[in-house]
């Protein structure tokens, strides 16, 4: 298993096979979807080896480039999309929605202080917003990413993944001297959400299933593009700790499930994962 940033040192035996795009659910410390994916005993090995583009914090913008706004890692990613990675490079991994779900204030109401559902909080308008600049990004993504493939020839195989429902109480990633966050409940702060747990709970629901939808509909059959629903495979009652680390990141075993349940099966109709 081995698992590249950038072009950083690839060896011989080990070239990857599959470049991951996205921001902390693959590059998150100590635990991560790729760690979880790569040590996996049913996935195959020529698919153990990544190389990954992004980091921390990132939004979706910042692969593509748009007019006035380029992206930050789009130079890097047209790199990796050259015929002398591609010719190692078999499976893409496309990952994101989460800070961009932050920048767009979760698709909020300006002020919800008067809410007494999840849906009196949310705003139709905020959300078409969030959802249309994230799929505006993720469309010229998969656009370069598919056109890579055609250049080469071979038919494409790209994964998108969503989300499951993230509890929002307010616990930041911690590291040592190290804080980020908490995500989801300055957020809601900011909009005067009230501090009932299962009223936030419910907007967060709301959120996950409008992103999930979005990114679903890419995966049409024929397209090469299939979607993982990572949904109800994590606790968000009593003990939800054990599977979330903080608001928006799983704890190592959450991940492993994530990826036993419903990650393996996708992998294994692909033949990219044992049997």
């Amino acid at each position: 298993m081995t698992i590249y940033d950038g072009f950083t040192a690839w060896q011989p035996g080990e070239w990857p096979t599959v470049l991951a795009i996205g921001d902390s659910w693959f590059w998150y410390p100590q635990n991560n979807l790729l760690e979880a994916l790569a040590r996996h005993a049913k996935l195959k090995d020529p698919y153990q080896h990544m190389v990954r583009l992004g980091q921390n914090g990132a939004y979706l913008s910042d692969y593509v480039d748009v007019p006035g706004r380029p992206g930050r890692y789009a130079g890097q990613l047209k790199d990796l999309l050259q015929p002398d990675a591609m010719q190692y490079i078999t499976v893409f991994l496309v990952s994101g929605a989460g800070n961009d779900s932050v920048q767009y204030g979760l698709g909020l109401k300006a002020d919800c202080s008067a809410a007494s559902t999840p849906a009196d909080c949310m705003s139709e308008e905020g959300l078409r917003a969030l959802v249309g600049e994230m799929t505006k990004s993720m469309s010229l993504l998969l656009h370069e990413v598919l056109w890579a493939f055609d250049a080469e020839r071979r038919a494409p195989v790209v994964l998108l993944h969503g989300y499951d429902y993230a509890v929002p109480d307010g616990r930041p990633f911690t590291l040592a001297m190290i804080s980020r966050g908490p995500w989801l409940a300055n957020a809601m702060d900011a909009r005067s959400v009230p501090p009932d747990p299962e009223l936030r709970k419910g907007i967060v629901q709301i959120l996950i299933d409008r992103i999930n939808r979005a990114f679903a509909n890419y995966a049409r059959p024929g397209s090469g593009i299939h979607f993982v629903n990572s949904l109800n495979t994590l606790d968000t009652g009593p003990g939800y700790q054990n599977d979330w680390a903080n608001e928006l990141h799983p704890t190592r075993s959450g991940f492993d499930r994530i990826v036993d349940t419903k990650w393996i099966p996708v992998l294994q109709q692909l033949g990219l994962a044992k049997n």
